[in-house]
C-alpha cells in the first residue's frame, strides 16, 4: 500500500476513534442519557399540551430532554413560536436540527447539547417536559422559581405535591399543565371606593388559604383562584352581599374588577404590607 495512502487511512481511523460514539450512533428509541431515557411523544399528544399551553408566535417553548426535536419543531411549524430543545445525547441534537432545517423552521428553533439542569431558563415561556420522576423531583423548585404566568407542560409525569391546573387524556396517556403561580403570601389591604378589606393569604402553590377581617371583624372568604397572575376570590361586603374580585397581581400589589350581586362592578386594588 503507497505509505500516503496508509498514512490518510490511519488518520481517518484515528478521528472516527476520537469522535463521539453517541455522534456515530444513530437514535434509538430507550437510548439511555444520564438522567433518563429517550421514548419520544406521540404527536397528537404534542398538540394538545402545546394548546393546553396556550401556545402563541410570542413565545419562547422550552423542550428539557428533546430528544429528537419533535416537540420544538412541532411548536415552531404549527405554533409560530420560537423553540429550543436542550439535548445531552449528541446523536439527537444532529437528530434535531436536520429535521428543523427540513421542515423549514431552522429560523426559529435552537438545539443546545447540555445537561438540562444547567441550561437558563430565564426565557422560557412554556417548558416542555417527558422525563423520569427524579428528574422532576429535581427540577420542581426550579420550575417554581421562574417568572409567574410560565406554564409547564408534561407529558405522562406529574410535579408531586404540585397539582397541575389542567389535566388531559390523549391515546390512554395524561398530559398536564401547571402555571407558575405568582407569590401572594402575606397581610394585604383590599379597598375599593366604598370599602376596605384586611386579607391574609397562607399559599402553597396556587392553592390559597385567605383569612378576612373588616373594623375588627372576621369576614368569610371563599371561592379562592390562582392561575399565575390571575386571581379571584369571594367576600362579603359591608352589607352582607357577596362580591366577586377577580385580578392581577403584580409584585406587592393586585388590581382588577370586584361585581356585585346586582352585576355591578367597581375597580378594586389592595397593597401588601
Amino acid at each position: 500500500m503507497p505509505p500516503t495512502l496508509c498514512a490518510l487511512l490511519v488518520a481517518a481511523a484515528a478521528s472516527l476513534a476520537a469522535a463521539p460514539a453517541a455522534a456515530q450512533a444513530p437514535p434509538q428509541i430507550g437510548q439511555v442519557s444520564k438522567d433518563s431515557v429517550w421514548v419520544p411523544t406521540p404527536e397528537r399528544m404534542i398538540r394538545r399540551l402545546l394548546q393546553l399551553a396556550d401556545v402563541t408566535p410570542d413565545d419562547v417553548v422550552v423542550d428539557l430532554g428533546a430528544g429528537d426535536g419533535r416537540i420544538p419543531v412541532y411548536a415552531a411549524k404549527h405554533f409560530g413560536a420560537r423553540a429550543i430543545g436542550v439535548e445531552l445525547e449528541e446523536n439527537l441534537v444532529l437528530v434535531s436540527a436536520a429535521s428543523a432545517k427540513a421542515q423549514g423552521v431552522s429560523h426559529l428553533t435552537r438545539f443546545v447539547r447540555q445537561d438540562l439542569f444547567e441550561f437558563d431558563l430565564s426565557a422560557a415561556t412554556v417548558v416542555a417536559l417527558y422525563i423520569s420522576p427524579g428528574v422532576m423531583t429535581k427540577l420542581k423548585p426550579r420550575l417554581l422559581g421562574l417568572q409567574p404566568g410560565t406554564r409547564v407542560v408534561s407529558h405522562y409525569f406529574t410535579l408531586g405535591d404540585w397539582e397541575p391546573d389542567e389535566t388531559v387524556r390523549v391515546e390512554d396517556r395524561t398530559g398536564y399543565l401547571w402555571v407558575v403561580p405568582a407569590d401572594v403570601r402575606g397581610a394585604w389591604t383590599v379597598t375599593t371606593a366604598d370599602d376596605t378589606l384586611q386579607v391574609t393569604i397562607e399559599q402553597t402553590h396556587q392553592q390559597l388559604t385567605i383569612e378576612g377581617e373588616r373594623a375588627g371583624k372576621a369576614v368569610p372568604v371563599f371561592s379562592k383562584r390562582l392561575r399565575g397572575t390571575e386571581i379571584g376570590f369571594v367576600a362579603f361586603d359591608a352589607n352582607g352581599d357577596t362580591r366577586h374580585y377577580r385580578g392581577r397581581v403584580e409584585g406587592a400589589r393586585m388590581s382588577g374588577d370586584a361585581e356585585d350581586q346586582g352585576g355591578s362592578r367597581l375597580g378594586w386594588s389592595a397593597t401588601r404590607h
